[in-house]
């Protein structure tokens, strides 16, 4: 099923999925086609032909075939964040593994997928996208001749407070400064999390716990501020179920998986009135 695609080496990523606890397993691939595909027993198909989910904590896709694999973002970022717009994405069970809760296993294991990729052409923003929420978050994006990012979030929790992150999300800028970035969740969310039957991977090797008081010693992250830049990693990789490079300044404030998703679909319904 995949020699069509040009695959020569394979990188395997195993581990358990931190919301469903189940070992599971994905292959990357470099391909002689350009965008990301995902290969099933039913097809292989264009990540922009799935729908995306993002209610559960996490981007869940389901594609024409019916075939769901849950938890794609950290994976779609690195691809996304190195610049590689041409692999095929082969998942053995109903999440992608969770690793350390961040993309630097990715990063640092496909990073060689660099040198053979092809140019994509880039998604180019004609005009601004704003919208809100009943919670306060806000989501957009405004031209740009470049890929930005301005993110920011406000934790009642005095350990996160407010944080933002703004900058030029280049592919060296993603790998050092982004991708280490792990999943955090603050102590007092784990037992709700828990009741909806999500997390149950969830350990203190792939999440961040912050309690609800003061904040945690700087030497506890991995890069500054680190809440806020799992965030932006995030929102990379949501951003990347487009299929394609976005040119834009993408602002995020107080939003999430569902938010970002939606500016997805709203970049997608632009691009068909022009």
């Amino acid at each position: 099923m995949t020699e069509a695609f040009g695959l020569k080496d394979e990188a395997s990523f195993k581990g358990v999925g931190i919301h469903t606890g189940v070992s599971s397993e994905v292959l990357v691939a470099p391909s002689e086609k350009r965008g990301l595909f995902f290969a099933f027993p039913g097809g292989i198909f264009p990540v922009q032909s799935a729908v995306a989910d993002g209610t559960a904590r996490g981007t869940t896709l389901v594609f024409p075939d019916g075939s769901r694999v849950m938890t794609v973002e950290h994976l779609l970022a690195a691809l996304a964040g190195l610049g590689v717009w041409s692999a095929l994405l082969s998942p053995l069970g109903p999440e992608i593994p969770a690793l350390d809760g961040s993309a630097r296993p990715f990063v640092e294991a496909l990073a060689p997928l660099r040198e053979p990729g092809w140019d994509v052409a880039p998604i180019a923003v004609a005009r601004e996208i704003a919208f809100g929420d009943s919670r306060g978050g806000f989501m957009g994006v405004i031209p740009s001749d470049r890929f930005e990012i301005t993110c920011s979030i406000r934790y009642d929790s005095s350990a996160i407070g407010a944080q933002v992150y703004e900058g030029v999300v280049t592919s060296d800028v993603f790998a050092g400064d982004i991708a280490p970035a792990r999943t955090f969740v603050l102590d007092s969310e784990i037992a709700g999390i828990r009741d909806r039957g999500l997390g149950r991977g969830g350990t203190a090797d792939n999440v961040l716990v912050i309690g609800d008081g003061d904040p945690l010693p700087t030497s506890t992250y991995r890069v500054p501020e680190e809440p806020i830049r799992h965030k932006v990693l995030d929102l990379v990789g949501d951003l990347a179920t487009l299929g394609r490079p976005l040119k834009g300044r993408v602002i995020a404030h107080r939003a999430g998986h569902r938010m970002h998703l939606d500016l997805v679909r709203r970049i997608r319904r632009g691009l068909l009135l022009f």
